[in-house]
């Protein structure tokens, strides 16, 4: 097999920008009240933001093998690994002569293999279709025209299915003749396994992210540039569905461009890329605008999870509108105007906040068992109401509800000890 000529890219490229053009006409649309300049104006804008931000074909097929290979390796180890640790758990329970150690590889690769099935049922989907679509004689046009853009994909998904058919005739077909426990352990670790393949796309799409963050050129993208495009996306979306504001379906899609729009804004690979580690400050800074950027879009995501009204999605999507404009013009002023009602906290601030409680708790929960004085049946008692109370410090179950169970549990746990 070969890789895509400087041809095939080209046309690839070419493609990619009339696709891209083609939606920017889509998401000017969405003002209708602006004039026929200033939105050609921001088309252009946005247009140019794209451009700069996009990835190049060539990294984008590159990027997406090399991942895809990690990905499956790493699962491979995983797996192993996980069959390892459950075929040495299995030696004391029924012993391991009517078992062999394969199976618990075996089963949780099979596993993996249908997790993954599972969550890429679209690419399967398509590939089914394209094989449709090209029928015998574009089939075999592809067969004697090999190439890497034109097989890759089907490649992968048929060894997925052949490997998980085997591996799973192979677990079924062994598990059977294992005594209870190790049958137990081999659904433990297939259980493993379709969790580990249910995240096949979020390792994939990590490693992707990490390859193109590498390898992109630094001086291409502007900090905001992806923030732009995405509110762009997310405000016409808005202005699509305006007819059936009212739809889960519709809120739903809005809500998936302004996650990406929240996940653009937060990012600051850019502004470390022009700092250097000592320069403190300036990375603090950087971070401020940048959580209070991405707090100031999801206020606009939970906004929607609220709408109530038609007037409400109107006033959600002009406030967007506003969004886009100021940064099109380059006006952070009056894109972060409103940001000042919520000041931006880290998110390990955030976590520290809501479980601080529940950890000192914890501890002491530890400690005052082990203090001198405390005979057991009081440290035991002790213990676990501090750890019941830490974990209703976690609930939003309200004061007057905590206070009743932690009454019956001193009830239940002191009553005993008292004459």
């Amino acid at each position: 097999m070969r890789i895509a000529s400087n041809d095939d890219l080209l046309h690839r490229e070419a493609t990619w920008l009339r696709g891209a053009a083609a939606r920017t006409r889509w998401y000017a649309r969405a003002f209708p009240d602006l004039g026929e300049l200033e939105r050609r104006r921001l088309q252009m804008a946005v247009l140019h933001a794209w451009i700069r931000h996009r990835y190049p074909v060539g990294l984008q097929f590159v990027s997406n093998y090399v991942a895809t290979v990690v990905t499956a390796v790493g699962m491979a180890v995983a797996s192993a690994t996980a069959g390892v640790v459950a075929a040495l758990f299995a030696t004391g329970t029924g012993g391991s002569a009517r078992t062999p150690w394969w199976l618990y590889p075996t089963a949780t690769w099979a596993a993996v293999c249908l997790g993954t099935l599972v969550v890429t049922r679209g690419d399967v989907r398509q590939v089914v279709s394209l094989f449709r679509r090209l029928g015998l004689r574009g089939t075999l046009w592809r067969v004697a025209h090999p190439q890497i853009a034109y097989w890759f994909v089907p490649a992968m998904v048929l060894a997925t299915v052949v490997v998980a058919a085997a591996a799973f005739w192979l677990t079924m077909k062994t598990v059977p003749s294992a005594p209870a426990g190790q049958q137990l352990i081999t659904a433990a670790t297939g259980l493993f396994g379709v969790i580990l393949g249910l995240q096949e796309v979020r390792w994939m799409r990590a490693v992707e992210r990490l390859l193109n963050r590498r390898f992109r050129q630094p001086h291409r993208p502007r900090p905001l540039d992806a923030v732009l495009v995405e509110l762009a996306a997310a405000t016409w979306a808005c202005h699509r569905g305006r007819a059936r504001w009212w739809e889960p379906r519709n809120i739903r899609t809005v809500r998936a461009r302004l996650a990406v729009a929240i996940e653009a804004a937060g990012d600051t690979e850019t502004v470390r890329r022009r700092t250097s580690i000592t320069e403190v400050a300036v990375r603090r800074q950087a971070r401020q605008f940048h959580t209070a950027l991405a707090e100031l879009i999801r206020r606009h995501d939970r906004a929607f999870t609220q709408v109530r009204t038609a007037r409400e999605y109107d006033a959600i999507t002009d406030s967007l509108r506003r969004g886009v404009l100021a940064l099109a013009t380059g006006d952070l002023e009056a894109l972060m105007q409103h940001s000042a009602a919520e000041p931006p906290t880290s998110r390990a601030a955030r976590l520290v906040r809501r479980t601080g409680s529940s950890l000192v708790l914890m501890a002491f929960a530890v400690i005052i068992p082990l203090l001198p004085g405390v005979d057991s049946a009081t440290g035991g008692g002790v213990r676990v109401l501090l750890l019941m109370t830490a974990a209703l410090a976690l609930t939003p179950a309200g004061d007057s509800a905590s206070s009743s169970i932690r009454s019956a549990l001193e009830r239940s746990l002191f009553t005993k000890g008292t004459p």
